[in-house]
């Protein structure tokens, strides 16, 4: 991963999602050492389906925290952010958030979900993957990190013996400043 210039070098981060769940603990902890965070999230009135304004917002970041999904707008503001720093000459980061669903061969229920809407988040986050995948096998200086949570309680109905959000990006964070 790319994220060891953590530990040397203040960032202007975005982070979609920033009021809940792993973003707000991304967001929490990152300010706490020291970097500067643009929030991106609907509590706040922000939508990332309106993708040029998110863009907009992003593109003058070191970092984008691509973590809120809403439908598949994640994966067009992956795609929108790359192209606008695919040429830049200064070195940029996306971590694209997506989920150890990824990895079954078959959908199953999720807890808290019906089985379409189980199927749907699936997709959504499998195309994340697919356009991670391909931006990143193109020449650019934007670096790309592919996160994938396993049973995060960043929902009422999440499971209880599973990680908080707060010891997750705990976890992520301490292994960046190790690489």
């Amino acid at each position: 991963m790319y994220l060891n210039t953590f530990v040397s070098t203040k960032m202007k981060i975005a982070i979609t999602g920033h009021r809940h769940g792993i973003g707000k603990a991304f967001a929490e902890q990152l300010s706490a050492r020291g970097h500067n965070i643009v929030g991106i999230s609907r509590s706040d009135g922000e939508n990332i389906r309106r993708t040029e304004h998110t863009a907009n917002l992003i593109e003058p970041c070191d970092l984008l925290i691509n973590n809120a999904i809403s439908f598949y707008a994640q994966t067009e503001l992956l795609f929108e952010v790359w192209h606008r720093w695919q040429h830049s000459k200064d070195i940029h980061h996306i971590w694209n958030i997506s989920t150890k669903v990824c990895e079954w061969t078959e959908d199953k229920h999720i807890n808290g979900l019906n089985m379409r809407e189980t199927m749907q988040y699936r997709n959504q986050k499998m195309s994340l993957e697919l356009a991670h995948t391909q931006l990143n096998a193109q020449n650019s200086n934007t670096k790309m990190t592919l996160i994938r949570p396993g049973s995060v309680r960043t929902q009422t109905f999440s499971d209880p013996n599973s990680i908080s959000a707060e010891q997750y990006v705990e976890q992520v964070l301490a292994h960046q400043d190790t690489v």
